[in-house]
Parts: structure tokens; C-alpha cells; sequence
């Protein structure tokens, strides 16, 4: 067990040893589209299923990492009223990326900023959150057309940092798939 663990973490080295390499990691400018695909049940007895578009740009980059912009459009169906819910807003983060070579890349991304949502629940308030996001993925290119394809997991935490009460927070894991434009 030793042996295999001793050898993945020298091939992880070498492999990002190579990407510190690279001085042309593409950054792109996506559009998104979101389903939640892991929900949570709600106490009034159904479960909060989204679904969010996504607009992400990049704003700095630094070798394998870029800090990135992205707005949030969030829609979910309210099975006790029978409305629409939503949710609005723009986070910030930090994104990792390591190319495997001139047409895939592997991704992280961590980030968070303010959200409005429209939702009442006993589990949290609406009004003012904060959407925090968790996110691995990978990205297809297509070097002629300067194109990207997407596939991303995310979870996401909402809530709103105790300045309201309630304040449990809601949980999803999101399957997003999207387009690029290499920039």
C-alpha cells in the first residue's frame, strides 16, 4: 500500500510539475447550464430541486490558477404553493486547472458571494445568503473553433452567515454541463 501511495504522489508531482510548465493555459469565458441532482428535504416535506444557468469569466490568472467572476440564476419549484422560487446573485473564487494535454483539462474551483432568494422555508430566511460552491471538473477543447465543452459536480451550500434567523442552510449537488469561448 505504501509502494502505490509513494508512486501516485510521484506522478502527481511530475504531473504538476509539467503544468507550472505551461505558460498557454486557456481561459475561457462559459456559460452554463445547472440541475440538481442530490436535493435536500425540506422540513415542510419536499425536496428543493433547482435548476441554475451560469455565467463565468475569468479576471486574473497566475500559472494553473485564475480568479474568476460568475453570476448565479437559480430557479426551483415550490411544490407546497405551487410557485416558482428563485435565487440571484454574483460569486468570486478561485479556480486550478491542469491541462492533460491540448484538448482536455481537469478543474477545481472554490467560491462564494451574495444571493438573494426568494424561498420560505424553517430552514432559512429569505432574503440576503451567501451561495457557497465546491466544484471539480473537466473541459473539452476545440483548438480551430477556440472552443470549450464543459462537464462539472458542484455542491452547494446557501445560507446566510447567522445574520437571520433561520439559518440552516440549504445543500445540493448539481451536475453542469456548458460551453466555452477560449479567450
Amino acid at each position: 500500500m505504501r509502494r502505490l501511495l509513494l508512486a501516485l504522489a510521484i506522478a502527481l508531482s511530475s504531473l504538476v510539475q509539467t503544468t507550472y510548465a505551461q505558460t498557454d493555459l486557456p481561459q475561457q469565458m462559459s456559460f452554463n447550464y445547472g440541475k440538481s441532482v442530490v436535493d435536500e428535504l425540506l422540513p415542510e416535506g419536499f425536496a428543493y430541486n433547482p435548476i441554475t444557468l451560469l455565467a463565468n469569466t475569468p479576471l486574473y490568472s497566475f500559472g494553473a490558477f485564475s480568479l474568476y467572476a460568475e453570476t448565479q440564476f437559480t430557479r426551483a419549484e415550490n411544490l407546497l404553493t405551487r410557485s416558482s422560487e428563485f435565487e440571484f446573485g454574483l460569486n468570486g473564487g478561485i479556480r486550478y486547472q491542469v491541462n492533460l494535454n491540448k484538448y482536455f483539462e481537469l478543474n477545481a474551483a472554490i467560491g462564494s458571494g451574495p444571493h438573494f432568494i426568494s424561498l420560505e422555508t424553517r430552514l432559512q430566511a429569505t432574503g440576503f445568503i451567501f451561495s457557497d460552491n465546491f466544484e471539480l471538473g473537466f473541459s473539452f477543447y476545440l483548438p480551430a473553433a477556440k472552443t470549450s465543452f464543459n462537464v462539472k459536480g458542484r455542491f452547494r451550500h446557501i445560507s446566510n452567515a447567522g445574520l437571520k434567523s433561520p439559518n440552516w442552510g440549504i445543500d445540493n449537488l448539481f451536475l453542469i454541463v456548458g460551453i466555452g469561448t477560449v479567450l
